[in-house]
């Protein structure tokens, strides 16, 4: 009977352990091709983030690979990688950056929004996160989607 207490309680811990704020979805989705630009950026985690103590940053990709290249989205997040490396772990205001409102801004949320300060052109773009989790673990990742130029749709 103490065995069996003791398997379940290890079974709950290593349980609780496993349990990172991971995205579950997004809208855009990952790779997406929109042919016309998102008013806002949806991440949706599967448990509560300390959304003032995670960092989210939206860069346009100069040189992005062309939609209709058959490796167009290995390229993209070759590109995406490389970026998300050099930016992520940076403080402070970014030139390339693409201006957004975060809500909520502060507290806890499993949700988060990002609305673009001007619309999005046309282009292909990498949302990335580092983000807190309510049990204390970090996470980071990405996403891209492009934007499809007028002609292409």
């Amino acid at each position: 009977m103490r065995r069996a207490g003791l398997v379940l309680a290890a079974a709950a811990l290593l349980g609780f352990a496993q349990a990172h704020a991971y995205l579950e979805s997004s809208t855009p989705a990952d790779g997406s091709v929109l042919e016309a630009a998102p008013g806002t950026l949806v991440l949706e985690f599967s448990e509560e983030l300390e959304v003032g103590f995670s960092t989210f940053k939206l860069f346009r990709l100069e040189n992005a690979p062309d939609v209709a290249d058959e490796n167009h989205a290995a390229k993209l997040n070759g590109m995406a990688a490389l970026l998300v490396t050099e930016v992520i772990g940076t403080s402070g205001p970014d030139d390339r950056a693409v201006a957004f409102e975060l809500a909520p801004g502060q507290g806890r949320s499993a949700r988060v929004t990002l609305t673009p300060a001007e619309p999005l052109a046309p282009g292909s773009y990498v949302l990335m996160w580092r983000v807190l989790s309510v049990d204390t673990h970090t996470l980071q990742d990405y996403l891209t989607f492009t934007v499809l130029e007028p002609a292409l749709r």
